[in-house]
């Protein structure tokens, strides 16, 4: 009996380097589940669904991401390595979360797409983003607005939520990378938790932005 294979991506095709994947990135599970055989197999997946939560091995750390394509680049055969069992993931009940890092394992995290609150509640959104300059920008221009035309401010809030909402994510990467951070993953999770213990797990030194400083211990009087 022939052994069993896995595949190793040997280059990314432009879907693959948009999910931040590596040559030498071997897929080992589809949602979830151990997954061998050939490039035909994995590309058959997706005939039977749009999303799949694929698996993969980099060096000794495993990560899931969202993908909507088998053509994530080339794909070489190599000998499949023995998986516990793990729990079936359900692609619909996850998200894709972009991760900006910096060289110093400073890093932030987004979801891919922009959350609905960046529609819904923009102003909400952006403060929670810490992009205080947009958010103060739209309330002004809100703010101008009624006090030329109260109605005329409804649409412009309404056009200023919508642009925030497409463009929402390229925002924030334009704000992370003035504060010397690149984009350099992508990482499937239920919710933001998942994805922060997903991005801990790739890289040891990594440390939240905006992760609260420890409190200083009180100096011991004598």
């Amino acid at each position: 009996m022939a052994d069993a294979l896995c595949l190793e991506l040997a280059s990314p095709s432009p879907a693959g380097a948009a999910l931040h994947l590596r040559p030498g990135d071997r897929l080992c599970r589809v949602n979830g589940l151990p997954f061998t055989g050939a490039p035909e197999d994995f590309a058959a997946r997706f005939a039977a669904a749009p999303r799949l939560a694929l698996g993969f091995r980099r060096g000794e750390a495993d990560f899931v991401v969202l993908a909507e394509t088998a053509a994530l680049g080339d794909w070489i055969a190599v000998p499949a390595t023995a998986l516990p069992d793990g729990a079936r993931l359900h692609p619909e009940a996850l998200c894709n979360w972009e991760v900006m890092a910096a060289r110093d394992g400073c890093y932030d995290i987004q979801p891919l797409p922009a959350s609905r609150a960046a529609l819904l509640a923009a102003p909400l959104w952006l403060l929670q983003m810490r992009l205080w300059g947009l958010a103060a920008a739209l309330m002004a221009a809100v703010a101008l607005a009624f006090a030329v035309v109260p109605w005329l401010a409804v649409p412009v809030y309404l056009l200023a939520a919508i642009h925030v909402g497409s463009a929402g994510p390229a925002y924030v990467r334009a704000d992370r990378r003035l504060r010397g951070m690149q984009p350099v993953a992508v990482l499937a999770a239920r919710n933001e938790a998942g994805a922060h213990a997903a991005w801990r797990g790739l890289d040891g030194r990594a440390r939240f932005l905006f992760a609260r400083a420890p409190a200083a211990a009180a100096p011991v009087s004598a």
